[in-house]
């Protein structure tokens, strides 16, 4: 391997990528190939540590005193900054595949260390600084999406459109039907001038007008203007440069709205405005399917932005709120929005929800209202839904399920139902709706169904609390032998593997300690509150079930971006190097906070 082959390895891996060139450099001049078979044991752990390894090919295990594969390393992995920094090594390594490594000598590493802040920030960054750091580096090379935005993906405003002979009344007239604060004045040979809020103030103030005289007397020519082609970001630099606050939008040179310094803003913070301008203001199922349709761009710009998924889950939500909401209310008569509440169900209805999955819905209805009087509105409710992107659920938790469709007391009866028969189905009826969220009619029919079923457990009910908790040991979770996620055509469904057990142990604490919050993380934050979670660990907990998320999110957009369906499924080829490391970290994590549930609920002691 050439001096230059070296060198851009060397670059391709953090921390060294934090290296200057000139570090870079030397290292690479110092650096030595190496060649293990397999089976060998690697001397790192010698009474004086020497070697700070990179794998070029191949794979080495890292194992506990109990001989049990604490860590495994491939191409680009390294080991072990520890031995060298601290004297001590917690493992010994052994060959598993034939290894060509790079070795870098102590002193060369240490050199490294003293003279890089961002390389000796790495190694003494503790796990969640760590996860952290990572997720920022594997979302820098997105950002340039956001330069790259059209005017037409924003949103712009319906013009108010006059001639210049229009008498100034009928055009302020014409302004106010609008909701406009300015007037477009549009010249015989197809200019455009406005007459902005300011100006008729102004006027008015000053007494300088004339109800009946020409608008276009008034007008300030030309109108500043953008094509709805050109870039969003060019669009604002022209507000900026020319100190105004809207710029017309046009198509071949015609004008087909206003554009506002606000609107850009928006779009550039969130993206969420654009879609939730729409959705209110949108009068027809169809003008509200459309509006619907915008959310994945919404994610892939918050995703580019770097913004941690469980935020990017929360404006979805927001958005899924709204467009579950104005389809309610579009469908369902206002006389009964007040007799039952729609709720939202599961992730859903905890806010941790970004790519659209199933319809995940109920409908409660009061106490002596028919609930069939319901099933035509809920029918047209769920098909909507569908042409909106949302599809049947495969277990048919949908308002269109008489199951999920029923009076406040059917519903007592189920819960009852649930705790004292607690099978699988029952359990997982159980945990989703103890996560409903309402989003539409009378919030006070969940509340009051919330205060019931916390009231089933005032008389602490272990069994049913230890029997809930344990489903959070349902799926493995690979580490230590996590090799399957490592070797090529294998893969992790991320959801079992990490997220749920997280979801299912705080879900059951919360039930545990009666806690209102709905979201994993808020859930996680009150556990801390209360010193049921030591703060430390909180924190890990945290950034860990952030980073599954994030790796979740990524490999569902990659599927979009293929034309795959998105799904839980980690395939270990798609894994950067990056992504080894935040997948290993967080999964090591979970590891940890399934065996604190364990403890905590006494699982040990409960009939296999």
């Amino acid at each position: 391997m050439s001096f230059n082959d070296q060198k851009a390895f060397l670059q391709s891996i953090h921390p060294f990528d934090e290296l200057p060139d000139p570090l870079l450099d030397e290292l690479a001049g110092k650096t030595e190939i190496a060649f293990y078979p397999a089976e060998t044991s690697l001397s790192v752990c010698g009474a004086e540590p020497d070697r700070f390894y990179i794998v070029i090919k191949g794979e080495v295990k890292a194992l506990d005193e109990n001989d049990a594969v604490a860590r495994i390393y491939r191409e680009k992995d390294s080991f072990d900054a520890d031995a060298l920094l601290e004297g001590r090594c917690d493992w010994h390594y052994v060959v598993s595949e034939d290894l060509i490594c790079y070795e870098i000598d102590k002193q060369s590493f240490l050199k490294l260390f003293d003279a890089s802040e961002g390389f000796r920030r790495f190694y003494l960054m503790d796990i969640v600084e760590r996860i952290e750091y990572l997720k920022k580096r594997e979302l820098d090379s997105g950002m340039g999406e956001w330069m790259t935005a059209r005017v037409s993906e924003s949103y712009w405003h319906p013009a108010c459109v006059v001639l210049t002979e229009t008498p100034l009344i009928e055009a302020i007239r014409c302004s106010v039907e609008m909701g406009r604060s300015e007037i477009i004045v549009e010249a015989e040979e197809g200019s455009y001038g406005i007459v902005a809020d300011s100006d008729l103030k102004r006027m008015l103030a000053t007494g300088s007008y004339e109800s009946d005289a020409p608008v276009g007397n008034f007008a300030h020519f030309p109108l500043m203007t953008v094509d709805k082609e050109d870039f969003l970001f060019n669009a604002y630099l022209t507000l900026i440069r020319e100190n105004i606050k809207r710029l017309g939008v046009t198509e071949g040179g015609r004008l087909i709205g206003v554009l506002e310094q606000i609107d850009i803003l928006s779009y550039f913070a969130n993206h969420s405005h654009l879609i939730t301008v729409k959705v209110e203001r949108a009068r027809t199922i169809e003008e509200l399917k459309e509006a619907s349709l915008g959310y994945l761009t919404m994610v892939r710009r918050l995703w580019a932005q770097g913004l941690k998924s469980r935020y990017i889950a929360k404006l979805i939500s927001e958005v899924n709120r709204k467009v579950f909401a104005r389809l309610f209310e579009m469908i369902l008569p206002e006389e009964r929005r007040g007799e039952c509440a729609l709720l939202v169900l599961g992730s859903e209805g905890r806010g941790e929800q970004i790519i659209r999955t199933d319809q995940d819905n109920a409908l409660v209805v009061r106490d002596g209202v028919d609930a069939e009087i319901f099933v035509p509105y809920m029918e047209k409710f769920s098909a909507a839904l569908q042409e909106f992107g949302y599809p049947p659920c495969p277990g048919n938790i949908m308002v269109t399920n008489p199951y999920w469709r029923r009076n406040v007391a059917d519903y007592k009866e189920e819960i009852d139902r649930w705790i004292e028969n607690p099978d699988e189905e029952s359990s997982m009826y159980f945990s989703i709706f103890f996560d409903a969220r309402v989003v539409a009619g009378d919030e006070a029919l969940l509340r009051g169904l919330r205060e019931y079923l916390f009231g089933r457990f005032d008389e602490h009910n272990d069994i049913y609390m230890a029997f809930f908790a344990r489903l959070a040991l349902l799926f493995e979770t690979p580490v230590g032998l996590w090799s399957s996620l490592l070797h090529r055509d294998r893969h992790v469904d991320i959801k079992k593997a990490g997220i749920f057990p997280v979801v299912q142990g705080v879900r059951s604490l919360a039930l545990k300690y009666r806690i209102e919050a709905l979201s994993t993380v808020e859930r996680i934050k009150e556990l801390t509150r209360r010193e049921i979670l030591d703060e430390s660990f909180s924190r890990e907990l945290i950034e860990a079930f952030d980073a599954l998320s994030f790796l979740r999110l990524s490999a569902q957009l990659k599927a979009l971006d293929e034309g795959r369906e998105p799904d839980n499924i980690i395939h270990s080829d798609d894994l950067s190097k990056i992504q080894r490391d935040l997948l290993r970290d967080s999964l090591e994590i979970v590891e940890r906070f399934k065996g604190f549930i364990t403890r905590h609920f006494e699982l040990d002691r409960l009939p296999s």
